[in-house]
């Protein structure tokens, strides 16, 4: 299935949706630290946690619709999502997107998987 995102802001969500799964456990201290940071970001335009929550559900149900590999997107959605975010965000935005990243998975302890997550994105977006 081919993957273009209309939005930068989808871009965005995207990439730290899959974060969020990385350790295949989304917490609240991960959900409460994303709205509350996205709610700080210019191109999101200080959403109401609704309008926020209706974002995310939709951005989820595109991450979800790439292939997947035991329950999981596969190392080759991962790269395709994380191409098509680069070309989506302008280089001001990855760098953003990078550092979002890292503080999300500190948020609640990060695993290994999230910590090798982040390193693919660095290199992805960088």
């Amino acid at each position: 299935m081919p993957l273009k995102f209309e939005k930068n802001t989808d871009a965005f969500l995207a990439v730290l949706t899959v974060v969020i799964g990385a350790d295949n456990v989304g917490s609240l201290e991960e959900r409460d630290f994303l709205f509350k940071k996205v709610k700080g970001i210019g191109i999101f335009g200080n959403p109401s946690p609704q309008d926020f929550n209706k974002l995310l559900g939709k951005v989820t149900d595109i991450v979800y619709s790439l292939p997947q590999q035991d329950g999981a997107l596969s190392a080759a959605s991962i790269d395709t999502l994380l191409a098509e975010a680069k070309n989506a965000l302008a280089p001001d935005l990855r760098k953003a997107l990078v550092s979002t990243a890292a503080e999300l998975i500190d948020s609640d302890g990060a695993e290994a998987s999230e910590k090798a997550l982040l390193d693919k994105i660095r290199r992805a977006l960088g």
